[in-house]
């Protein structure tokens, strides 16, 4: 068993997750995206989004997700190491929306 961390008096709990800039890790063998997190955010836009614009345009509920949402999938895609399966589970989740 690892021992606890403390910083003067203060004792430092140990998480199996992160958060770092805004982006959610897991912890393992390796760091990990947490999609999850990511996915369920993404689902609270796209339904927050959906329940207000009954009498919308189909243009103007586009222009809201794409400026409400597809931000909330893209977030520092480009730092991030996704696997395959990650990526299909975001394009999932874009292609529904």
């Amino acid at each position: 068993m690892i021992e606890e961390l403390k910083i003067g008096h203060d004792a430092i709990s140990w998480s199996d997750r992160l958060k770092y800039l805004g982006v959610h890790f897991k912890t393992g063998r390796t760091l990990l995206v947490d999609n999850e997190t990511l996915i369920r955010t993404f689902y609270a836009a796209a339904n927050a989004i959906y329940s207000h614009v009954k009498f919308a345009s189909e243009v103007t509920v586009l222009f809201l997700m794409e400026t409400f949402c597809l931000p909330l999938l893209s977030y520092a895609y480009e730092a991030l190491n996704y696997s395959k399966q990650q990526l299909t589970q975001l394009n999932v989740c874009w292609n529904r929306a």
